[in-house]
């Protein structure tokens, strides 16, 4: 759970570091920094930012890229706040649905979310706080009030797995193609939950990093922590996944959330902060102060320097991912880093000695893009 001070004010996604190089002319060099970087690098011949490495970026992105999609804006293309006219949809029977056992009915909304592609799924109550303050649309400069009606008081957060060895390449064209092929898939993931839930009867609102935080939503609803790296750390995959949500009005039970020993070890690792080239993580204490508007303050955490993050993105012409890459909790599931992680949950004292042998056995190292293409 969160710390959360009364100071806390909602956020507004103006100030992220997504729309910021938009409109903060002191940022607005980072957009052209980065498309330069990826040209000199194509013409360089740069491992992992070649042609066919950027062609599959375009390819991945698809889902995202097409029909008016977009991955932070709301209410657009697939994930529509409205329902989608789909052929043939009025020939099937559509009433409000009787939720009469609330219990069932969350299990059988996993059961869905699962099929049409979750690989982990959980139900919050919808805390309001992590709603944002404004939404900004990018085509026009504007700041509009995100306004969610008062009947819808639950989200579904939903966790995707992204593949360990595209991250392995980071930092490079492989690794985001892996970030957008998985909002690709989460956008006919959301967009498709939020179909079946109103033909139920109900309302839903699909979302991918737009409308609300990820992040805290995930952990209210019981998917992970909050890690270091700013990223949320699930048993199953540490912070190697994708989220997304669809917020409803449909009766659901919310989970508990988790502890698993995350916040121990984060203290005492400090991998993504050693291993950040742009030095964004911090290696200090989770404090409730922001480093800059990019920061909501209220909320104790590790803040991180979103700054030099973007910075860095635009020196190397990619998502980064770096830490993703290095972090201990990105392991395969083998009996082998299940007694790791059973030991982080159960015996904390035994961290530093985790940290050491990650490091000697070469965990986190960069694998080379060309794998890919000769596999």
């Amino acid at each position: 759970m969160y710390q959360v001070l009364s100071s806390y004010q909602r956020f507004n996604q103006k100030n992220n570091m997504v729309h910021r190089p938009l409109w903060d002319p002191s940022l607005c060099h980072l957009v052209p920094q980065g498309r330069e970087t990826r040209q000199r690098q194509m013409r360089n011949g740069v491992a992992g930012f070649g042609q066919k490495d950027f062609a599959l970026v375009s390819g991945a992105s698809v889902g995202t890229a097409a029909l008016g999609t977009s991955t932070n804006t709301p209410n657009s293309g697939l994930i529509s706040w409205e329902p989608l006219p789909l052929s043939g949809s009025d020939e099937f029977p559509k009433w409000k649905a009787a939720v009469t056992d609330v219990t069932q009915m969350t299990d059988q909304i996993k059961r869905v979310a699962r099929y049409l592609g979750a690989d982990l799924v959980g139900i919050a109550r919808l805390d309001r706080r992590w709603v944002y303050s404004h939404h900004y649309i990018r085509e026009t400069g504007e700041s509009r009030p995100v306004e969610i009606n008062e009947r819808y008081r639950y989200v579904i957060a939903i966790a995707v797995e992204m593949d360990r060895n595209m991250i392995k390449t980071a930092p490079s064209a492989l690794n985001w193609a892996e970030v957008r092929r998985i909002y690709s898939r989460m956008a006919l993931l959301v967009s498709s939950l939020a179909q079946f839930i109103r033909q139920l009867g109900y309302g839903a609102i699909p979302s991918l990093n737009d409308t609300a935080l990820n992040v805290p939503m995930a952990v209210d609803a019981g998917l992970g922590e909050l890690a270091r790296l700013g990223l949320l750390i699930t048993p199953q995959f540490g912070p190697r996944q994708r989220l997304c949500k669809v917020i409803t009005d449909l009766p659901l039970e919310p989970d508990e959330p988790i502890k698993f020993g995350v916040t121990e070890f984060c203290s005492v690792c400090h991998k993504c902060a050693r291993g950040c080239p742009g030095q964004a993580i911090s290696c200090g204490e989770p404090t409730a102060e922001a480093l800059s508007i990019s920061n909501n303050p209220g909320v104790v955490k590790w803040p991180l320097s979103a700054e030099k993050c973007r910075e860095y993105w635009s020196k190397t012409g990619t998502d980064c991912g770096i830490c993703i890459r290095v972090c201990p909790f990105n392991k395969s599931s083998s009996w082998l880093h299940g007694t790791a992680r059973w030991l982080i949950k159960h015996a904390p004292w035994v961290d530093p000695t985790m940290i050491w042998f990650d490091d000697r056995l070469g965990y986190g190292k960069h694998s080379s893009p060309k794998v890919f293409w000769r596999a």
